[in-house]
């Protein structure tokens, strides 16, 4: 049997597909998310399948390929047929290897043309967690490890997965992860250590300009911006801005609403944003931010 309808042959396929469709979500870019995500289900979709029975993947209309997948017919490359993401999945289901999932369904239209996403991508966007957890589900039903397949966005993936967490908190997880990879892959091909260089550079440059607080205006409000500590993705400085919660002739009160790393762009802003960021350990680091129900308060003369 040609190799590239192997168990080996699909398994790969999928997990550089899927690898593709997280960048694709780190970049914004939902379009090319849902038709990477899309390739990655259909070819782990058919090493499992694969690995029940190579005969599962063949086109039902094509006998050839029956006799073929059984080792019994040489065909040319450009007459093997395999079974396509929707055949595929309706199979694994009907085995018990997948379970019904309107959303998944949608995921595949899209990735067929059949269906496009909303304005902005963000129906695509959403799609993470479904593409996550049948990922999952596939590789649990081979007895294949989830690091093994993931790599560096096993925490990532992990983070999606978990549907019962709110959304916020587990769109911070993921945005860590997506900015802390596209910082990484900057220094591809690189001399070593120059990484670390670049961090080492930043830092004391962002302590010299932000000593002190500094005060501008953000929608016409006086708006606090200083040293808000590590990047829970990169590791470098990062800044906290203040919003003005409270006035007096003799009292102002601020609120952290927004951290940001100009580095790596990792970012959050707003009450819900901030606490979740606040609540999560991400590889062991978490910025230093005041607590959720901390506020700063200046004394004016």
């Amino acid at each position: 049997m040609d190799d590239s309808l192997s168990f080996e042959s699909f398994l790969e396929g999928a997990k550089k597909a899927a690898h593709r469709a997280m960048d694709d979500h780190g970049r914004a870019e939902y379009d090319e998310f849902a038709l990477h995500a899309g390739v990655a289900v259909e070819r782990l979709a058919k090493a499992v399948l694969v690995s029940k029975n190579p005969i599962y993947i063949a086109e039902i209309r094509n006998a050839d390929m029956l006799l073929h997948l059984g080792g019994h017919l040489e065909l040319p490359t450009e007459k093997v047929r395999t079974v396509g993401a929707k055949d595929a999945m309706a199979r694994l289901r009907r085995i018990g290897a997948l379970q019904a999932d309107p959303q998944l369904d949608l995921l595949i239209e899209m990735r067929n043309g059949a269906a496009h996403a909303s304005s902005g991508g963000g129906e695509a966007k959403e799609m993470i967690s479904t593409f996550a957890r049948t990922i999952e589900t596939l590789l649990d039903h081979l007895g294949e490890e989830l690091t093994a397949f993931w790599g560096r966005w096993t925490l990532a993936v992990s983070a999606a997965v978990h549907w019962h967490e709110d959304q916020v908190s587990r769109d911070i997880q993921l945005r860590i992860s997506q900015s802390k990879h596209a910082f990484d892959d900057r220094f591809v091909g690189l001399p070593e250590g120059a990484k670390q260089r670049v961090l080492a550079r930043e830092r004391p440059l962002v302590r010299r300009l932000f000593a002190q607080p500094m005060e501008s205006k953000w929608g016409g409000l006086p708006f606090v911006t200083t040293i808000g500590g590590d990047c829970p993705a990169c590791t470098g400085p990062a800044l906290l801005g203040f919003e003005l919660t409270h006035h007096t002739d003799t009292k102002e009160s601020f609120v952290p609403t927004v951290f940001a790393c100009s580095l790596c762009n990792f970012h959050a802003s707003g009450p819900e944003e901030m606490a979740a960021m606040r609540n999560l350990v991400f590889s062991g680091v978490t910025p230093t931010l005041p607590t959720s129900d901390e506020t700063d308060e200046t004394e004016t003369d």
